[in-house]
């Protein structure tokens, strides 16, 4: 699953950034003896929700990992991302029904550390960080250091004296706040002017709406907007036609099929994809190290490649095949 992201240069330059960064944990007292054969362990994973396209990517990849690994999977998940009470339930009944590991993506933070307590097994999150006793590993997104690349990518191919808009999703989430720094630190170091950072709540209407009242205050003097994620782009986009502005830069976020699908169409001009997939995979297998003893890292950044209009096509297929 190795695809060229725009600059190899760029990417080295990341990844020299966060090399050595992630600190390293062992778990000195495995639940699984070092006789016990990778069949007989039992890992549960509860997402946020197993009803959308991004989810499903992850279920995706924690399906491969336990085929791979010979391990068994509870997968589970609650019927959408606003179903608290329901996660909650699940990681109850399935604690109380005995697993070796747990792989959380929790929908509220602070409620989910709650109800798993201090459990005796090894917790890891994927996709959403948690403070949460148990808790050997994160798996996700460094997401600064992906919008960093989005950035850049915009910032280079606009030129220096550019001015961009960054449209956010929730203010004061941890998510959105980091994308907002990777964007800004990328932008000004490469000579481009954020002139405005609104929020949009990640709704395309909303998105819309700020679009259309930064390209009035500005007199329509924008180059580039970075997004939140890939609905905030495709509202940023209709701002942006309605209003007769040409050449403008639009970076989305997350790598969603209907995101690439923007990309191919000539609405958006790139997007930082997630690696949901790698994830789900990366998270199992990080459990089954933790249940084994051995060392693990705190923090597995599962990583980030633009996608644009020189590899949107290949992506597509490749987010596809993960669904089938």
């Amino acid at each position: 699953m190795k695809r060229k992201i725009l600059s190899m240069l760029l990417v080295t330059a990341i990844l020299a950034s966060v090399t050595g960064c992630g600190e390293q944990k062992t778990v000195s007292k495995p639940t699984a003896t070092e006789n016990t054969s990778s069949g007989d362990i039992t890992v549960g994973v509860i997402l946020k929700t197993l009803s959308s396209e991004y989810w499903g990517y992850v279920a995706a990849g924690v399906q491969a990992a336990s085929k791979d690994l010979g391990v068994k999977v509870d997968l589970q998940g609650p019927a959408s991302e606003t179903a608290y009470d329901e996660q909650n339930n699940m990681i109850e009944t399935m604690l109380s029904g005995g697993v070796d590991a747990f792989v959380i993506a929790p929908l509220q933070s602070d409620s989910v550390a709650s109800v798993i307590g201090d459990v005796k097994i090894p917790v890891i999150t994927v996709d959403t960080d948690a403070q949460i006793p148990g808790k050997v590993s994160f798996v996700g997104t460094g997401n600064d250091n992906a919008a960093y690349l989005g950035g850049t990518f915009a910032a280079k191919k606009a030129g220096k004296g550019a001015k961009a808009a960054i449209i956010g999703g929730v203010e004061g989430n941890a998510t959105s706040d980091a994308r907002q720094a990777g964007y800004t630190k990328a932008l000004e170091e490469n000579g481009v002017e954020v002139v405005s950072v609104q929020y949009a709540q990640s709704n395309p209407d909303t998105a819309a709406n700020v679009m259309e009242n930064i390209i009035t205050a500005q007199n329509g003097d924008i180059q580039i907007v970075c997004c939140h994620n890939d609905d905030t782009a495709a509202g940023a986009s209709n701002a942006v036609k309605q209003l007769g502005l040409k050449d403008v830069i639009i970076v989305g976020f997350d790598g969603n099929q209907s995101g690439v699908q923007n990309i191919i169409d000539g609405n958006i001009t790139a997007t930082c994809a997630q690696a949901a997939y790698t994830m789900g995979y990366q998270a199992v297998e990080t459990a089954l190290k933790a249940i084994k003893g051995e060392t693990v890292e705190t923090f597995v950044d599962t990583g980030c490649e633009v996608i644009t209009a020189d590899n949107a096509e290949e992506y597509l297929n490749t987010l596809k095949g993960y669904l089938k």
